[in-house]
């Protein structure tokens, strides 16, 4: 006998206490509450604060790995992220290629390489911290040099502040 909705509610729960090390357990126990009873899975989003993109990633996780018949631990060593950005393009001919090459890879390179674009290879990270005001000039800005608003982020923003740079360097004029 499958287990109650109210009892997938509460096993999700207490797996997203846990989260990164039961992800995966936490995605099958998503999925089912989502199958189950949506209603109940959106009070779980709401409840846990989870983000409900998050909570969808977890859930196409579990959708798209379960039938493939990957080692768990070997998803987990990925961690959810990387696993997630595999998603989309993983079908039985290929997920050795692509759990190696995530294997292989930062979540960044392994996301590049899932949209068709070349790895940078020695790329910085810069981690900057703004008051929301700021960061809507930001986004504003990126978005006016070639970025692309998608959901709560922009995409292409490194291309983009780079025009920005390399503008403000033409109008300065050399140091």
């Amino acid at each position: 006998m499958p287990p109650s909705n109210e009892a997938l509610y509460e096993k999700a729960l207490e797996l997203f206490a846990k989260v990164p090390d039961k992800f995966l357990d936490l995605g099958r126990a998503l999925r089912q509450l989502l199958d189950h009873d949506p209603e109940l899975f959106q009070k779980f989003v709401a409840k846990t604060g989870i983000g409900r993109r998050k909570a969808y990633y977890l859930v196409e996780i579990s959708r798209t790995f379960e039938p493939l018949q990957v080692s768990r631990a070997r998803l987990h060593d990925l961690g959810w992220t990387k696993v997630q950005l595999l998603g989309k393009h993983v079908t039985q001919d290929n997920v050795e290629e692509l759990l190696k090459l995530a294997e292989n890879s930062s979540a960044n390179e392994l996301e590049r390489a899932m949209s068709g674009k070349k790895p940078l290879g020695n790329a910085r990270c810069v981690l900057m911290y703004f008051s929301p005001k700021q960061y809507d000039e930001l986004e504003d800005a990126l978005v006016r040099h070639g970025g692309m608003r998608r959901g709560r982020g922009v995409e292409d923003k490194e291309e983009a502040m780079i025009k920005m740079v390399r503008r403000l360097r033409k109008l300065d004029g050399p140091v």
